[in-house]
């Protein structure tokens, strides 16, 4: 008899038990979903979300100035004419050497005829 009480009494508090849990856990649950809960949540978001692209958008800027001046750099050492301390030795000013990447191609004739062999039409 003993045995059966002290069972039903156990189980009984158990059960008690788990239910408060359980109502604590869904009323928790309704506070979270209540439309001021949400919109503060959604607010804080917002605002890390902002401060995450802002500080990518820095980042990626500071970044593109870092390559772009790194570029201008590698095209200045090769098409740099002259000698270092800013005095044109070479050609005449209007004159550029044979084989510089800014020569133009102006001064080269036209050809009357395409090269290669054309294609017949069937």
């Amino acid at each position: 008899m003993f045995k059966r009480i002290t069972w039903m009494g156990t189980g009984m508090a158990i059960g008690a038990g788990g239910a408060f849990w359980a109502k604590r856990r869904v009323e928790s649950a309704m506070d979270r979903y209540l439309p001021d809960q949400v919109a503060d949540r959604a607010a804080t978001q917002a605002r890390k979300v902002g401060r995450t692209v802002r500080a990518a958008a820095t980042e990626g800027r500071q970044a593109m100035r870092d390559r772009e001046h790194e570029l201008r750099g590698q095209v200045d050492a090769r098409t740099f004419v002259g000698s270092r301390d800013g005095t044109r030795s070479g050609p005449a000013s209007g004159e550029r050497p044979a084989g510089s990447r800014r020569s133009s191609r102006s001064g080269l004739p036209l050809r009357a005829t395409p090269v290669g062999r054309r294609r017949s039409r069937r």
